[in-house]
């Protein structure tokens, strides 16, 4: 290997992951809002459990009912927030999180503004860390999501042109050989020109398959005159 492969080698690198990249990554985003989702599953459940307290009296009944309710509005929250592309409708979500949360913590049972502050506070902290990391999340896959597609589009731009490049070098072999048919062709024709002209007469004009056959004639006058009328 020659110092210029060692330049390129060093020049094209990859460097390592950072830990600030890591933290920043699809990956790491992906596991906080799966942990977040799988919160707000609990907090739902939570609050149809209490909500079914009456209207479902079995117990094991009431928790699978407002677990199964919960998941599903959590991964409902999740699918939406990806695929729908207005702000408003994750801003809706966000204020129906807080809404939970407060529901949750019993406002209206609450008793002093000290309580009041605490549920507020925690409820809006909340709400608000849950709709930016949903925002981060979409954006950081919409964003992966367009990488991909660039990648794809450049593979399948490269394959094509590959394969242009494979039918223009099919199509440079073929003028290739037709150019040497075509020279072989020539030099026949050539050689046979040649080998006319060499046994054939040049007084009067007269063809002969040898060239003994040619030196052992004798010209006509007559085959003479004809020659040269018909060359005139």
């Amino acid at each position: 290997m020659n110092a210029n492969d060692n330049y390129m080698d060093k020049t094209y690198k990859i460097p390592s992951k950072t830990i600030e990249d890591r933290i920043s990554s699809l990956s790491a985003i992906t596991v906080s809002v799966l942990l977040y989702i799988s919160g707000y599953a609990v907090k739902l459940s939570v609050l149809f459990n209490d909500l079914l307290n009456e209207i479902i009296p079995h117990e094991y009944l009431r928790m699978i009912a407002s677990g199964s309710t919960g998941i599903a509005l959590a991964m409902g929250l999740l699918i939406v927030s990806v695929n729908e592309k207005h702000k408003i409708v994750s801003c809706i979500i966000g204020i129906s999180d807080f809404m939970a949360l407060l529901l949750i913590f019993k406002i209206f049972k609450a008793d002093s503004i000290e309580q009041y502050s605490k549920c507020f506070f925690i409820s809006g902290f909340m709400a608000f860390v849950g709709f930016h990391l949903i925002q981060t999340f979409v954006r950081k896959y919409q964003e992966s999501k367009s990488f991909r597609d660039r990648e794809q589009l450049a593979d399948r731009l490269k394959q094509e042109l590959n394969g242009l490049k494979q039918k223009v070098s099919n199509t440079s072999a073929e003028q290739n050989k037709l150019k040497q048919d075509v020279s072989k062709m020539e030099q026949k024709k050539s050689e046979m020109e040649r080998k006319i002209k060499e046994t054939t007469c040049s007084k009067c004009g007269r063809y002969f398959n040898t060239k003994n056959a040619l030196n052992a004639h004798k010209c006509k006058p007559e085959d003479i005159e004809a020659f040269k009328a018909k060359s005139n």
